[in-house]
């Protein structure tokens, strides 16, 4: 888990990916409230729309080169 400025809030962390321009980004998912539904959202962001949670282990996160 993370925290991410494009979900407002808490997200999941699901792969660190070198972007083109060979600057870290990160695919991330979370859920949204819409309405009466629950909503499954996800992005690919820069690292630096991302902020690390204490106790969070982030070792295991896989990591690709795009």
């Amino acid at each position: 888990m993370i925290h991410s400025a494009t979900a407002s809030g808490p997200a999941y962390l699901l792969v660190w990916e070198r972007l083109p321009d060979g600057v870290w980004g990160a695919r991330i998912a979370w859920i949204e409230m819409e309405g009466e539904s629950w909503k499954g959202r996800t992005a690919h962001v820069t690292a630096d729309d991302i902020a690390k949670l204490d106790g969070q282990d982030y070792s295991t996160v896989p990591r690709r080169n795009s």
